[in-house]
């Protein structure tokens, strides 16, 4: 009766469409009470594929190899070395999880359930504390529009086997290429290499998060302002604006009531619906908690005269 209906569903299976999960104590002290999502840096993954840092060098190919090295070219290797460290360490992203694309959608949810990017089972385990936590659902066309002060890069992530992701890394600087187009043109080749190939690949295993970031590199004036024990702090912190960006929440059954009653109170509070994810044995359904409430509190007995 209180399941979530196909006009919701039609809402949120489409491309604009990204879900982020998190604790549920994280959406409601944090994501709805500030309506922002922190960005972090990649290298605090938790993948040590993703995390660490290629094992960097200089090559040299043809007369190069064992030639003395001009000052000015000693000096344009060390400075795209620090380029390349500098790009990987201040990169900050937001990573979120997208639908998959397939028209037999159509024929309604159930059977097809995992099509839908609320539905990742190993998202709930992983990032939703266990199955206890929210996933949020957001309009990414909103997102872009809203924080384009921020010079974001945004990307879907591609997946990869071990011995390929090794080339989506920046593992060399050439000497030879360094002299041919000179050190302006090899930085943009380097960032460029970074865009479009580091920050967004993953190993395969992966592959089932079906995962979508929006990254930024990190620099002070983007920072929010941040108060920890009394301390404000103006330059450690940047955060992505998502006002008016979610298009619905789903709660897993395993949250406790106070955080049931504190999302609803957000979802009536921002015009959307909260859903529940209820767990089963050999499946789960979802719930429209707000219809569901509207409905018993209709129920009420009202006073009257005898």
């Amino acid at each position: 009766m209180f399941s979530i209906s196909q006009e919701a569903l039609n809402k949120i299976f489409n491309d604009d469409t990204i879900y982020h999960y998190t604790k549920a104590s994280t959406a409601i002290d944090y994501i709805l009470h500030k309506n922002q999502l922190r960005f972090n840096g990649t290298v605090t993954s938790s993948d040590p594929i993703e995390s660490e840092k290629a094992h960097r060098g200089t090559v040299a190919f043809g007369n190069l190899i064992g030639a003395e090295r001009s000052k000015n070219v000693d000096d344009d290797l060390r400075e795209l070395h620090e380029y390349v460290e500098e790009l990987e360490t201040t990169f900050n992203m937001v990573c979120f999880c997208k639908n998959s694309t397939c028209e037999s959608s159509m024929y309604g949810f159930e059977g097809n359930e995992e099509l839908y990017g609320f539905t990742k089972m190993r998202m709930w385990d992983q990032y939703a504390d266990r199955f206890s936590g929210v996933c949020i659902a957001l309009s990414k066309e909103k997102i872009l529009e809203l924080n384009n002060g921020l010079e974001l890069i945004e990307k879907d992530v591609e997946y990869f086997k071990l011995r390929e992701l090794c080339t989506r890394k920046v593992s060399y600087i050439q000497e030879n290429h360094l002299i041919k187009v000179g050190i302006d043109e090899y930085k943009k080749l380097i960032k460029s290499i970074l865009e479009e190939r580091s920050f967004f690949s993953k190993h395969t295993d992966y592959s089932g998060e079906n995962e979508y970031r929006i990254g930024t590199y990190f620099k002070t004036e983007k920072c929010t302002i941040e108060r920890v024990k009394n301390e404000y702090h103006f330059d450690r912190t940047m955060m992505l604006n998502i006002e008016n960006c979610i298009k619905c929440i789903f709660v897993s059954s395993f949250a406790n009531d106070k955080q049931k009653s504190d999302l609803l109170n957000y979802s009536d509070k921002l015009g959307i619906d909260l859903f529940e994810i209820d767990w089963k044995y050999d499946s789960f359904k979802v719930r429209n908690v707000k219809q569901e409430k509207l409905f018993y509190e209709n129920l009420s007995p009202t006073s009257g005269t005898s």
